[in-house]
């Protein structure tokens, strides 16, 4: 079997990809996997090891240029990009994944004749691809602004059914060594050359026999020693950089390739959210990762190196946001309206990652929840046009759809819909459309979308709440009997001893 991955993203989201190929590879053993990627980034092929049979070039930039630039064949970009096609072509790959999910990997893709194609991509002049609801999930949250509940390897992992686990947490290393990754991408999501001198100051004053060193990119020299000396350097090309990770106690980084890359080499790390990172969509896909996304002092952040270095145990997960996940995770497994979630799965999901206690102190907030989504939810039922009047219009007018606006005002300003139960709804009465109708057609379509979610709170309140009775007839002790009144009831109806334990 041939496979074809096209991942024409940026060089730390192909190293974030890792867990996804090497899911790929678990599920397809024999399989010969080709990798297609931008030329810019072809040094990751150093890093992923034993995942990738062939790396397969395209050159973005010169396409680019050739298309922007006068010193150009006007024809040169489409040789040039109809050459990659027939070369692909003549691979004969069986089947391909788009870890992409934009509009020039559609159309790639959609050029290739490969007889199993899953995720984006254009056919017959429409996208396609859109066939299961974690792919649709994903399509709608993680390109723009929305928030998602789920990490970008965690979507595409259930929308392709590849096995992916975050990095488990590893042996601790007897190193005396940490790493700082201090510069980004981006300016606005830099913690600052400042804070992170301070921070070197600090540890090295409070821990005595570590030392800290600073790892860049040979671009960065000049801009790191203007607060480090050159002694405090690692300037490093990738390979290097992993080298170094493989022989440290702890990293702390910003939202870097670096990031990604000791992520998947199990390496502790503690990582700084600013500006436009998003901790839950793109942060460090690992069980060793501290993740602090606000009051990001120096103090704070030694707190979080000091609990990693001396074995200190995270905070647990936020319980009402797991309870989020889990609701949406019940939606979003089911492959159709009629499926039945698998309530007993996520109750132990939940069980497994928080106290008892605090899922049923986090129940009643949940619970109320629900109870304005089932208000807002009655309010457009209330508020839709008949479909007679809107099929009289040529075009939907505001007076058409005003209760709604009012409905979809009230949810926003409420900033009580954080996972996007009514984000369909809302991005409905933004939409343009060529018959008037087609927006009853599309609100509807949200209803019965947030209906199944809602009836889905509503039973997995339920089997919460019986956690909390089964506590109450324990308390009043029906679960006190004696062990021996057990085992005398096992030797009356059991053969013997031994199956009676059982």
């Amino acid at each position: 079997m041939k496979i074809l991955v096209v991942s024409l993203l940026r060089l730390g989201d192909i190293i974030q990809q890792e867990p996804l190929l090497r899911g790929l590879r678990e599920k397809h053993p024999t399989a010969e996997i080709h990798l297609l990627m931008n030329r810019q980034f072809a040094n990751v092929e150093r890093i992923l090891h034993g995942v990738v049979d062939k790396y397969i070039h395209f050159d973005r930039e010169t396409l680019q240029r050739g298309l922007g630039e006068s010193g150009f064949n006007i024809l040169y970009s489409y040789s040039v990009l109809e050459e990659l096609v027939q070369s692909l072509n003549g691979e004969k790959y069986d089947l391909a994944y788009n870890f992409t999910h934009n509009r020039l990997s559609a159309y790639l893709l959609g050029a290739l004749e490969i007889p199993e194609k899953r995720g984006l991509h254009q056919e017959d002049g429409r996208f396609r691809g859109m066939d299961n609801r974690w792919l649709k999930y994903f399509n709608d949250r993680f390109s723009g602004s929305q928030k998602s509940l789920f990490h970008y390897v965690e979507l595409l992992g259930n929308s392709f059914n590849l096995p992916v686990r975050p990095q488990a947490a590893g042996v601790r290393k007897k190193s005396k060594s940490i790493l700082f990754q201090c510069l980004t991408s981006q300016t606005a999501k830099n913690w600052g050359l400042d804070n992170f001198v301070q921070l070197k100051r600090t540890i090295e004053m409070a821990l005595v026999d570590y030392k800290v060193q600073i790892l860049g990119a040979p671009f960065e020299r000049e801009t790191l020693l203007t607060a480090f000396s050159e002694k405090d350097l690692l300037i490093c090309d990738l390979s290097e950089a992993r080298k170094h990770l493989q022989d440290c106690a702890l990293l702390v980084t910003g939202d870097t390739s670096i990031k990604h890359l000791a992520a998947q080499m199990g390496v502790p790390l503690v990582e700084l959210v600013l500006g436009t990172s998003d901790a839950v969509k793109t942060g460090a896909f690992s069980e060793n990762a501290r993740i602090l996304t606000e009051d990001i002092t120096v103090e704070r952040v030694f707190g979080e190196v000091w609990d990693e270095l001396s074995g200190e145990s995270k905070n647990i997960e936020n319980t009402a946001g797991s309870l989020e996940r889990v609701t949406w995770k019940l939606y979003l497994d089911k492959g159709s309206r009629d499926a039945e979630p698998a309530y007993v799965a996520a109750l132990q999901q939940l069980l497994d990652s928080h106290p008892e206690k605090n899922l049923l102190q986090a129940l009643s907030g949940y619970q109320e929840k629900t109870q304005v989504y089932l208000s807002w939810q009655k309010r457009i039922i209330a508020a839709l046009p008949s479909r007679e009047v809107l099929a009289s219009r040529k075009a939907v007018s505001a007076n058409d759809v005003a209760e709604l606006i009012l409905v979809a005002q009230d949810i926003i300003k409420s900033k009580k819909d954080d996972a996007g139960y009514f984000q369909g709804f809302v991005e409905s009465l933004l939409a343009r459309y060529s018959q008037a109708t087609q927006i009853l057609d599309r609100v509807q379509a949200d209803l019965e979308d947030q209906a199944e979610l809602l009836a889905i709170r509503e039973t997995l309140t339920r089997h919460l709440q019986s956690l909390s009775m089964e506590g109450a007839y324990y308390a009043k002790g029906i679960g006190q009997l004696s062990i021996s009144g057990f085992e005398e009831t096992g030797k009356s109806l059991q053969r013997d001893l031994e199956d009676a334990k059982l």
